[in-house]
């Protein structure tokens, strides 16, 4: 009996994990495409590209520590998504601001599709060997906090010598997203790296990949060839015809993509699949697809079991909002007569949209053989003999039409965000006006910058924002409509992005005590295992209104921490560096900068032109 590979009670994988490369590897770049994206999510994943090791509940809580992974990683991690699909936070960050230059929304050419994958493209290098490797990332779910069932795959390999072919639908997908980007050079090393991926390894199990891109369509412009809608990716009836064993993972379903299709195998007693079953929302089936999946020696239908619903967040693929626990795994395990089995997974539904209009991405796993079954695989997704756990799904035994329920503040922005076409920043005497234009005014529909509060304006072909400080500037805007927000991010010409991130530096190491903790932290990474953020408040209630400045002597322990420094981890000045640029000479102490300024230039560091 093959073991399990889907066992939902001992392989819950964490996404941080997922996204980390082992110890001695460095990144590079990172690429994340999402439907939708929270933001109190994004901010977790610089703590897991640019911190080693488990982080404890206190360092995420930790300001400074966050301050420092979004400083390692922030102007290496890219993030795309569907426009108009940016969740508005709970709360309003500064730090958000340091990540906004990393999110970008694609605008597909018709509103009423959407930009569907969720994919992830990592590039490191070994510290040591300097080897390149590429991880990819395949998963069903967004960058949200939503705890609904899901299923991921990653995989790795080393950049070599020659183009492999079974990568070009990855460089295509990457110069697709990479058009919505005003700096589309930055991928075009990474894009030529995937190509030259010798092989990613698999589990044990599987003998072969294939990578499909849906519905991306691609320019010139980086020097790879255009890429036609159909290029890559199976069509329904390539993926399910002639398959005498079907399983099926999808939380919305098209009859033309599984009804019809079952439909016209069921005809006759020799043809189509006799082994069918189907996991998938109960508001997505029909008449139909329920008659298709229950006919002849077909396994079913199965929903999510009502005792484990809870308010936890749904996207559904064309909105997100809250509902009942579900599921967002998209999996499909053929077997053929004369093939090998194939597994697919990734963020393509078995519906229309999906197959026909959206931009999706679906990975292929070809099995060894003797590695898998229908059974095996039916049995991991449905365990109704663990008396222990129980199985989330219950079977549907006879067809009622179920009307889905309207979810609260369900508000359709597509048409509006696509309406937002630009924004500018004009500067004078260290104030600012916000300009934003769109095509038209839009009855009950206002929007404001991302860090104003009071100053809402009816959303219209130009909406003039004045007298805003450095800290008010945003790339992002919200719109609301009917009660609901949305979250857009714009290209703002003008925005003077340098200065605002050491705005928000010196906003957050406020005075002297921050900024020494900060660099003890840059000195020994252990530092914050000793420290509670507790306990750097303190200090820095106790410094008052003396913030410390050029008459500040170097502290013992910093000065001994930079000694070892410079024994064992040179590079280290040179992050300093990039820090003390950043943040206001009274702060930091001329005999600190001049300290210093010494030991980078002994490390053969970057020590000189500072300000």
């Amino acid at each position: 009996m093959p073991r399990r590979r889907f066992d939902q009670n001992n392989d819950r994988v964490d996404y941080g994990e997922l996204l980390s490369a082992d110890a001695y590897y460095e990144l590079d770049q990172a690429v994340g495409l999402t439907y939708s994206l929270d933001m109190e999510a994004l901010m977790g994943i610089p703590l897991c590209l640019g911190m080693h090791g488990e982080m404890t509940t206190g360092q995420k809580n930790n300001p400074l520590y966050v301050l420092e992974a979004i400083r390692r990683t922030g102007k290496k991690l890219s993030i795309f998504c569907n426009v108009g699909c940016i969740k508005v936070p709970k709360a309003e960050s500064r730090l958000y601001a340091l990540l906004e230059d990393s999110i970008h929304e694609v605008r597909m050419p018709n509103y009423t599709n959407n930009f569907h994958p969720k994919l992830w493209v990592l590039q490191y290098h070994n510290i040591h060997d300097g080897r390149v490797l590429i991880k990819i990332v395949t998963l069903s779910r967004n960058l949200t906090f939503d705890q609904s069932m899901d299923v991921a795959v990653d995989m790795d390999g080393f950049v070599g010598s020659t183009i492999n072919p079974k990568n070009q639908p990855i460089a295509d997908l990457l110069t697709f997203v990479s058009q919505f980007d005003s700096n589309k050079n930055r991928y075009k090393q990474l894009i030529e790296n995937v190509r030259r991926v010798e092989r990613f390894n698999l589990l044990d199990c599987f003998d072969d990949y294939e990578f499909h891109p849906f519905g991306i369509y691609g320019k010139n412009d980086n020097g790879i060839k255009k890429v036609s809608t159909k290029e890559h990716h199976k069509t329904p009836r390539e993926m399910f015809r002639d398959c005498y064993a079907l399983f099926v993972v999808s939380p919305f379903l098209s009859e033309t993509v599984i009804g019809d299709l079952l439909d016209d195998y069921s005809k006759s007693p020799e043809s189509g699949p006799v082994k069918r079953c189907l996991i998938t929302r109960d508001t997505s089936v029909t008449k139909r697809i329920y008659d298709a999946f229950n006919r002849r020696e077909g396994d079913g239908i199965w929903v999510i079991n009502p005792a484990l619903s809870s308010n936890d967040a749904l996207e559904d693929g064309d909105t997100f909002g809250y509902a009942s626990r579900d599921i967002h795994a998209k999996v499909y395990f053929t077997d053929k007569y004369n093939e090998p089995k194939r597994l697919y997974l990734g963020s393509l539904n078995a519906s229309n949209n999906a197959f026909d209009h959206n931009v999706e991405f679906l990975l292929e796993l070809v099995y060894k053989p003797y590695h898998a079954s229908y059974w095996s695989v039916m049995e991991d997704f449905i365990p109704v003999n663990d008396e222990k756990n129980g199985c989330p799904f219950v079977q549907m035994t006879s067809f009622e039409e179920i009307e889905k329920a309207e979810e609260e503040n369900d508000v359709d922005f597509r048409e509006v965000v696509y309406g937002v076409k630009s924004a500018e920043v004009i500067a004078e005497d260290g104030v600012f006006t916000v300009k934003v234009y769109s095509d038209q005014l839009y009855e009950g529909v206002t929007i404001r910058p991302f860090y104003v509060k009071t100053n809402i304006q009816p959303l219209a072909e130009e909406v003039v924002f004045t007298g805003l400080s450095l800290n008010n500037l945003s790339n992002m805007f919200i719109l609301t409509k009917e009660g609901a927000d949305c979250l857009i991010r714009l290209e703002v010409d003008g925005m003077p992005s340098e200065e605002r991130e050491d705005a928000i530096f010196n906003d957050i190491i406020s005075n002297r005590p921050m900024f020494m903790t900060y660099m003890r932290y840059l000195l020994d990474e252990d530092f914050y295992d000793s420290v509670s953020f507790e306990e750097l408040l303190s200090q820095s209630r106790e410094a008052g209104d003396n913030p410390g400045g050029y008459g500040f002597a170097v502290e013992p322990d910093i000065y001994e921490r930079m000694l070892k420094a410079a024994a064992e981890y040179p590079e280290r000045f040179d992050s300093m560096y990039e820090v003390v640029e950043k943040i206001d000479d009274d702060k930091i102490g001329e005999e600190f900068k001049q300290l210093l300024e010494l030991f980078i230039r002994a490390a053969g560091g970057k020590g000189k032109g500072r300000k």
